[in-house]
């Protein structure tokens, strides 16, 4: 089972786009599963956490430099990039600027934990940002829309923490307990079993996410995709190596990087959809819906490029050291 996990970690690259266009094609053919999306979530955040102790928890919360290292690059840099980038291409058109904003204002996503696990990084470290992020998100992603478009929006303070508590606290309580009633004797025996259906689990989150953009996109196709596209695709890229080498730069360890890098690098797009329909003009609504169909795939090549070297070399010592050892 742990070969064929590292199979389906190298073929994400391709199983995702994969996704995405199955997504487009299907459409309103799988979008009625969306409610499934959340049951999903939490299966996943429930595998991950199957591999965290309290000690682990307790560890992450003495490394500040993680969490500012994720505020540098999440709230700082790539907000203003955005903004730069999306001013000089699209200055007559402040309806598009306005997306892209949005589309770097919104907090992180819950999938960025289980990239991170996927490419083996801290996973205490990966819930703790994702849980002290969106606790924050009601304050900073109205405060950024502000600076950057004048815009006044509200936040379901109250929706988006009942989503948090059902896909993330909730199964994560329950994986570090199960890891500790076993003494880790369920992530070494179970966990490797979970893996495989989690990344299964994984692309058809992507196909039912992305087929609720699918009639958007088809119904008002023009030459403006181009440039909304090509940027959007630079944007979801970009916040990887500006993340991943800030990170070795200060020092952090390699688990830490790979944390940081998927915690900054992916937005929660769902709840920016919602909040461009209900605050912002139509056009508005065109980056946040590019974002949805290029994102996981930008995300699975560049953690591909970052990090499946170091994977497949961890991958083959481990192999190497167990066949000494048998």
């Amino acid at each position: 089972m742990k070969r064929f996990n590292h199979t389906l970690e190298r073929l994400m690259p391709i199983l995702t786009p994969t996704g995405v266009i199955l997504g487009l094609l299907l459409g309103a053919h799988v979008s009625w599963m969306k409610p499934a999306v959340n049951w999903l979530f939490g299966f996943l955040t429930f595998t991950s956490a199957l591999s965290i102790s309290m000690g682990d928890v307790g560890k992450t919360l003495k490394k500040p430099k993680v969490f500012l290292l994720f505020i540098l690059c999440a709230i700082v840099i790539l907000p203003v990039l955005a903004f730069l980038l999306a001013t000089m291409i699209f200055h007559d058109q402040s309806d598009l600027v306005s997306g892209y904003i949005l589309l770097m204002a919104i907090p992180t996503a819950v999938v960025g934990t289980i990239w991170s696990s996927i490419y083996h990084g801290d996973a205490a470290v990966s819930l703790t940002i994702l849980l002290l992020d969106t606790v924050l998100a009601p304050f900073l992603t109205p405060a950024l829309v502000k600076i950057f478009t004048h815009t006044s929006i509200q936040i379901d303070a109250l929706g988006m923490m009942r989503s948090l508590l059902f896909m993330v606290v909730i199964p994560s309580i329950l994986g570090i307990a199960v890891n500790q009633l076993t003494r880790g004797k369920v992530n070494e025996n179970v966990t490797p079993c979970l893996k495989p259906i989690g990344k299964a689990f994984l692309v058809l989150v992507i196909i039912i996410n992305t087929s609720r953009s699918a009639d958007t996109l088809i119904s008002s196709a023009s030459l403006l995709y181009i440039p909304v596209g090509l940027l959007s695709i630079f944007l979801a890229g970009i916040g990887f190596p500006i993340s991943y080498y800030l990170s070795r730069f200060a020092k952090c360890t390699h688990e830490e990087a790979v944390s940081v890098t998927f915690a900054s690098s992916l937005r929660n797009i769902s709840a920016a959809l919602v909040l461009a329909t209900d605050y912002f003009p139509p056009l508005a609504t065109l980056p946040v819906v590019f974002g949805i169909v290029f994102q996981q795939t930008v995300c699975a090549l560049m953690g591909s490029w970052l990090f499946g070297k170091h994977d497949t070399i961890q991958m083959k010592e481990k192999e190497s050291a167990h066949e000494k050892h048998s």
